[in-house]
């Protein structure tokens, strides 16, 4: 499993292990058996044991594991979990503190996803971002408004408003950047089966960095996919910047009224790297 490349990753509660091989069959690109917040304190124990047995059936890199917080009665149990060779990566809730995250990568020896969820996650960024073994972040938006006393998530039936996140999630995605981590996971959309509502959700995503999205469901894998397929209007528009490119050999060009360089046209050939039979 290539970490950097996921971009689906469907959450399966650790409870439930006769989801597992119905998620791995999802077409998400990788499946995060979730022992924290799915699990009730009482079965914590029971569904790490649980877990253990299937991991012993399955192929090397195979899965993610959300483990329970490093500072939970949980977390020694989970990280002796996390050896087994079926896990690829460790998801890691509620994380502060860079230098219990950089033990646990020491310990685990696996790349390491930290969950950041908190107001101090944030101020910390830079530091969780630098420790060895951090392959890139996830972003938990619902305990971050709820550590920031946020308005969210509005009722149903209003529209949806995700721009009191927009300075985290570009911190985020610069922060990525700068210590050279793949682009973070986007946060979960609640609502199971509102597939145009996860397209466009995901997209508002994409347009600031994000490449990938947390799900909660097997029926939101095809809306993220779509999401992440360029629309009919970004190909037509892609090629009309690369054929206007060609014809000038380079130099700078104007398509629509609008001034075409090599950020533009670097932009063009990225969607249609991502349409290889639309691009030939």
């Amino acid at each position: 499993m290539d970490i950097n490349a996921l971009q689906t990753l469907l959450f399966v509660p650790a409870t439930r292990p006769e989801r597992f091989d119905k998620a791995l069959a999802s077409g998400a690109d990788a499946i995060i058996i979730d022992l924290e917040d799915a699990v009730p304190a009482a079965e914590k124990e029971a569904a790490g044991k649980a877990l253990s047995t299937w991991l012993d059936t399955q192929p090397s890199n195979s899965v993610l594991i959300r483990i329970n917080p490093i500072n939970s009665p949980w977390f020694k149990q989970d990280t002796q979990l996390c050896r087994s060779n079926a896990v690829a990566g460790i998801v890691v809730p509620k994380v502060e503190d860079a230098n219990a995250l950089a033990e646990l990568a020491s310990a685990c020896e696996k790349p390491l996803l930290p969950f950041i969820e908190s107001a101090l996650a944030l101020h910390r960024l830079n530091d969780i971002a630098a420790v060895s073994g951090v392959a890139r972040f996830l972003f938990g938006k619902l305990d971050l408004a709820l550590d920031l006393g946020m308005d969210y998530p509005q009722p149903a039936g209003e529209p949806l408003d995700e721009s009191a996140f927009l300075y985290a999630r570009s911190q985020l995605v610069v922060c990525s950047r700068v210590h050279g981590l793949a682009a973070p996971i986007d946060a979960i959309f609640t609502a199971l089966y509102d597939a145009k509502g996860l397209t466009d959700y995901a997209r508002q995503g994409m347009r600031l960095g994000f490449s990938g999205f947390l799900l909660i469901h097997p029926a939101q894998v095809k809306p993220a996919q779509k999401a992440l397929t360029p629309t009919s209007a970004q190909i037509s528009w892609a090629k009309h910047i690369i054929e206007a490119e060609a014809r000038e050999k380079g130099g700078v060009v104007a398509v629509g009224g609008n001034m075409v360089d090599l950020p533009i046209v670097s932009r063009a050939k990225r969607i249609m790297e991502l349409v290889p039979n639309l691009g030939k």
